[in-house]
């Protein structure tokens, strides 16, 4: 028996549907753009025979090729609607233009309909005298394989239960979710969306550097501008300006720019570096990943740790690491014979390459390369690996800022090809093209960005999951559903309660903070739900595993009381 979706305002019921009756033998599809063809297409393929409404001669001609079939009328008369079982409605995002619609519908149909609308609640479209009212809401029309489904208040379960059981026929499989503006996983993604072009036409980082980041740092199948590329400019901005007004500045559309017509020119990197030992700085599980990198790739590595025990652990780590990757015992020999542990800064005078991974703390770090000033020679290239502070401000502690750079290693570093090379404002040409050498040879993918807090891939991703706590609990949402359609609606790898779950919500919180309070702007401020997973020590993985669900779980026990 089909699924059947639950009222606005109210989670999904976990009781049994109504039997949703006969399938439609007949449908219409009014607007006939990309996402009109694409419902007229499952909608035929389904064996349905479809009317689709189009006044514009090119846009209905382009639907009749799409979809060569007997069982496809296309006409520009509305009043052709009146024979069909379902109504779609399927005209670009503009609320006006849609209302104008539904009521000119309410003429020639008693059916139920089906709106796109996305940034406006069903409930504020609907006539709760006239059809009953669903919304079918999605990211993209060539992705419609999932999609979130809310009703209108007046809408009876059993005309749920038949839509649904229509789209499950049509191939798309629908999530149950309540009525609000843009959604779930829509108004998530087209967040994250906007956020990254705002960061291309703010001059942070090209297209392609974006692009990779999320592919490669977030597990994206695709980058968000060539999603957005795909979605259509004209239908992403039409989307951001509703949920903007709605929603807030988080969607205020950044200018939306095309493909070049030629790729940029990538830079050159150089065939040798000059970098034969790399000391690193710290010994937690960065560092030593750090080094496992470095010692694979042939270089000499010195690992510098506070203490003798430490050095030790971080070198058994390390070995741990190589033999785990299959390294053989020839091999084994070789990289440890080019490993070093010391508690001796000063050591590093004889690096090509320094790299620090020690705390996150700005006052720490800046303490370091002020001793990495005094002990290492000319030229020695000073990388910090800092996720979220700022590359200039821990320059600015040494006598040679143009050496100085980031190299944002993903964790873990051995298995993640990923890393942002981040040029701080006096970072000189020759820095970043010795960088760039040595991650060629490290087998890494750089993405080049300029230095602001969070960089790419933190500065995209941590205001995704704050805005994603801000969600639970609203309309009856639980981690289990938010978590559902964003794996299938938005296409994530991993839902974002699991992800933050993964990260740390005490790192998620200092991200987020250092965010806000680096931008000043309000909608970046971090979620109260954020703010008490901390406190109250559900961190997620690092915590036992208690994490979002079992806090949230535990809030619930005295109110079942």
């Amino acid at each position: 028996m089909a699924a059947t979706p639950s009222d606005p305002g109210r989670a999904p019921d976990p009781g049994p549907a109504p039997a949703p009756g006969p399938a439609p033998a007949s449908a219409a599809v009014v607007g006939l753009g990309a996402t009109g063809t694409e419902l007229v297409r499952r909608l035929v393929a389904a064996g349905i025979r479809t009317t689709g409404v189009e006044p514009d001669a090119r846009a209905a001609a382009r639907a009749r090729a799409a979809t060569p079939s007997d069982l496809l009328t296309v006409t520009d008369d509305l009043s052709a609607t009146a024979a069909a079982e379902v109504v779609f409605e399927a005209l670009p995002e503009p609320e006006a233009r849609k209302r104008a619609v539904l009521r000119a519908l309410a003429l020639y149909t008693g059916a139920p309909v089906v709106t796109t609308a996305l940034t406006t609640p069903v409930a504020e479209l609907a006539d709760p005298e006239g059809a009953e009212l669903l919304a079918l809401r999605f990211v993209r029309a060539d992705r419609l394989d999932t999609a979130e489904l809310a009703r209108a208040p007046h809408t009876s379960d059993a005309t749920a239960a038949r839509v649904t059981e229509l789209l499950q026929g049509m191939g798309i499989t629908p999530h149950a979710v309540p009525d609000r503006p843009g959604s779930l996983a829509p108004a998530l993604l087209f967040g994250i969306l906007n956020q990254a072009a705002w960061t291309y036409h703010d001059g942070y980082a090209d297209r392609e550097s974006l692009d990779t980041a999320l592919r490669l740092g977030c597990g994206w199948d695709e980058g968000p501008l060539r999603i957005l590329d795909a979605i259509g400019h004209r239908t992403a901005r039409d989307i951001l300006e509703g949920l903007h007004q709605r929603l807030g500045d988080r969607y205020d559309p950044a200018p939306l720019v095309a493909e070049p017509a030629a790729p940029a020119d990538r830079p050159t990197r150089a065939a040798d570096p000059g970098v034969d030992t790399v000391a690193v700085i710290g010994s937690g599980t960065m560092a030593t990943g750090i080094a496992e990198v470095f010692l694979r790739a042939g270089h000499r590595v010195l690992l510098v740790a506070r203490t003798g025990q430490k050095a030790e652990d971080a070198r058994e780590a390390v070995e741990f690491g190589l033999q785990r990757s299959g390294t053989g015992p020839e091999d084994l020999a070789d990289a440890l014979a080019r490993w070093t542990g010391t508690t001796d800064l000063a050591r590093a005078a004889d690096a090509d390459l320094v790299v620090e991974a020690v705390v996150e703390d700005l006052a720490v770090k800046r303490a370091l390369f002020a001793d990495l000033d005094r002990v290492c020679r000319p030229g020695t290239l000073l990388a910090t690996t800092t996720s979220s502070l700022p590359v200039h401000a821990v320059a600015e502690a040494t006598g040679r800022p143009q050496d100085v750079l980031g190299l944002h290693f993903f964790n873990p570093p051995p298995a993640m090809r990923l890393v942002e090379l981040v040029h701080g404002k006096h970072t000189g040409d020759a820095a970043l093209h010795r960088a760039r050498a040595v991650l060629d040879r490290l087998g890494k993918v750089p993405v080049e960005c300029a230095d602001r807090t969070g960089f790419l891939v933190n500065a995209l991703l941590f205001p995704y999951l704050n805005d994603a706590l801000g969600l639970l609990g609203a309309d009856g949402v639980r981690p289990a559903l938010l978590d559902s359609v964003m794996k299938s609606v938005g296409q994530q790898p991993l839902g974002p309660t699991r992800l933050l779950d993964t990260v740390g919500a005490d790192v998620a919180l200092e991200v987020q903070r250092r965010l806000h309070e680096d931008t000043g702007r309000p909608e970046l401020a971090p979620v109260r739900l954020l703010e008490q997973l901390v406190a109250d020590g559900f961190l997620g993985r690092k915590s036992s595993g208690r994490g979002v669900r079992a806090y949230l779980t535990a809030q619930e026990r005295p109110a079942a009381a």
